[in-house]
């Protein structure tokens, strides 16, 4: 249990949104189980089921904006720890899933060896790689917001969110080997999580204002709700396939995932409670930390906890509905990761495993 300091330090919507952003991370891995019914056959709660799950990391890369905007400490110093916190237990987890690779899966080929500096040997480490370059650049973007102010941020974030409707352009607005060719292309990237988590933390958003909530709740649901229908029910008509319309609503950068990210964290940043209070919340000051201090050892182990551990102990699941078995399996992998974890942060060297 955290001391009442430690406690009174924390963020509790942060918290919140770890164990959100975790979750919804595991979710959208879960239908691998059952792929072909999910990614490759035409179905509305395919196309529902990503919409909703699809937001996971970039949920992660706001959360890094909001705690770490602006940098304060020297740029080495700032560099060094943050790189201190996520790097071991990368090389740690990247051995686990190399060694799974070889043993369980029987997949295991000297790419995996030769790639690891520039790529992952399993799929969801990328993450880590990007938040690796992120640490190391934070820095300089930090001193790029202090000179630009927050008009300045605002125009970024403009134009960042004009990047966003890139994934959309084929079908009905241009040939699909064009996408590349725009003009809002130097704008699509992962930072522009980063600055929003930073923009909503300091200054928020009037997403529950009487004056401005409306407005914010028609450009969400446009960009939750009619982008991916205009993708489905339009698009379609112009030669664009099935696997086409789920690379674009699952495309990180895309208007949709902005839109739904926006919305999930104005909605925990907004009816979480603002410090832990242990008399009045018992169980929040309790369990939220608890869990959020957790999630970067249950992103990391989730895969081989899946594989190896939740499909072989539930083959009932696999006869069920996909939606069924992805959200049981998505519960249960985030239960048994998470007691993994605990056991795990009892070692000695439990903050090069599974991180602080």
């Amino acid at each position: 249990m955290l001391s009442e300091a430690k406690l009174q330090r924390r963020i509790p919507y942060l918290d919140i949104m770890r164990v959100v952003a975790c979750l919804l991370v595991i979710l959208i891995h879960t239908p691998i189980r059952q792929y072909d019914t999910y990614y490759n056959t035409p179905s509305l709660a395919g196309a529902v089921y990503t919409v909703l799950v699809a937001v996971n990391c970039n949920l992660f890369f706001m959360i890094t904006g909001a705690l770490l905007l602006p940098v304060t400490k020297g740029g080495r110093a700032f560099v060094k720890r943050r790189l201190w916190v996520i790097l071991p237990p990368l090389l740690v987890w990247t051995v686990v899933y190399l060694l799974e690779h070889a043993f369980l899966l029987h997949n295991f080929t000297p790419r995996l060896l030769t790639s690891i500096l520039f790529h992952p040997v399993e799929g969801l480490l990328w993450y880590v790689y990007v938040l690796a370059v992120i640490y190391v650049t934070l820095p300089l973007v930090s001193k790029c917001i202090d000179a630009i102010g927050k008009r300045g941020v605002e125009v970024v974030l403009v134009l960042w969110v004009l990047s966003s409707f890139i994934p959309y352009q084929h079908g009905l607005f241009m040939e699909a080997s064009q996408w590349s060719h725009n003009m809002f292309g130097a704008f699509a990237n992962y930072y522009g999580y980063v600055l929003l988590g930073y923009y909503m933390h300091h200054y928020g958003l009037p997403v529950f204002s009487r004056a401005h909530g409306w407005k914010w709740g028609l450009l969400l649901s446009l960009g939750i709700v009619g982008m991916p229908l205009l993708e489905f029910l339009v698009q379609g008509h112009f030669g664009v396939s099935w696997q086409q319309h789920m690379d674009t609503i699952t495309s990180d950068i895309s208007v949709n995932n902005i839109a739904m990210a926006t919305l999930i964290f104005a909605v925990i940043q907004h009816f979480s409670p603002k410090r832990y209070d242990r008399k009045d919340h018992p169980n929040a000051a309790t369990w939220w930390p608890a869990l959020s201090q957790c999630t970067f050892g249950i992103y990391l182990s989730q895969m081989i906890v899946m594989r190896q551990i939740v499909w072989p102990l539930t083959p009932w699941l696999g006869r069920t509905h996909w939606v069924v078995d992805s959200l049981v399996s998505g519960v249960l992998v985030f239960l048994v990761c998470f007691i993994l974890v605990l056991l795990l942060r009892r070692l000695p060297l439990r903050r090069y495993i599974v991180g602080k």
